[in-house]
């Protein structure tokens, strides 16, 4: 098994801070890559239904989430589900590799339960998108507030926000930008393409360096990252929020 990125660990354990308290329920993934954050929900005793582009990934999570057969569904399409099912929504590192986030989180949002909750996370903050946001497809990162008026349009209130990664995250980032300064391959493909991409492959220079590396070693920063969790300094945001009755 690969190492995780560190900001995977720390985005990880964020997600773990906000929703131990969670009762298990109904869930609807969109994006949901190679099923890695769907095992973790899974494993909690949630059920659902899940969702990504082309069919080389819904294959590839078909065959990663095999051991939980009846407990989760593959989706082709979110377009035959029933609007007003699902007890939560989670969209993990998606919504920055849509051109139109707004929309595609309202549409998204029709098919949760009146008062359910949403969880989601996105790259934080315009200034710092560089290379290693390009090679992966991301189309933005997101400031607070801009997060929290799309929440809002697409009819969410009691909207609380993480940023989360913070100082360790910070490091990495620049290293990252480096170890791919050279990269380009990823001019070859299309913005779809590097989105796909990205959860199950690496930049060489990055895999590189993260087989010499043991996890363990990024453990320590999921404490020190909750001191800031408050403030607007790290890499990523976590959000959570509730549907409005009336939608």
């Amino acid at each position: 098994m690969r190492n995780k990125q560190p900001k995977l660990v720390l985005r990880e354990s964020c997600i773990e801070d906000l929703t131990h308290s969670w009762i298990p329920g109904y869930f609807l993934e969109v994006g949901a890559g190679t099923g890695y954050m769907t095992v973790k929900f899974l494993e909690r005793g949630f059920y659902g239904s899940c969702y990504d582009l082309g069919q080389e990934s819904r294959n590839r999570l078909r065959e990663n989430l095999t051991t939980f057969q009846g407990y989760i569904n593959v989706l082709d399409d979110l377009n035959f589900l029933t609007p007003n099912t699902f007890d939560y929504l989670f969209a993990f590192e998606v919504l920055e590799h849509i051109d139109d986030d707004g929309e595609a989180l309202k549409h998204w949002t029709k098919y949760l339960k009146p008062g359910g909750r949403i969880l989601i996370t996105v790259p934080a903050h315009t200034k710092k998108f560089g290379k290693s946001d390009e090679v992966v497809g991301h189309i933005r990162r997101y400031e607070r507030q801009e997060l929290i008026n799309i929440l809002k349009e697409a009819g969410y209130k009691n909207i609380s926000l993480i940023n989360y990664g913070f100082p360790l995250t910070e490091i990495t980032r620049i290293i990252s930008n480096l170890l791919i300064s050279n990269e380009n391959s990823y001019l070859k493909l299309t913005p779809t393409e590097r989105s796909t991409r990205s959860s199950f492959s690496r930049p060489q220079h990055i895999q590189k360096l993260l087989s010499r590396l043991n996890e363990n070693i990024f453990y320590p920063f999921k404490f020190i990252q909750r001191i800031f969790y408050e403030k607007d300094w790290g890499d990523g945001l976590v959000a959570t929020a509730q549907k409005l009755q009336s939608l």
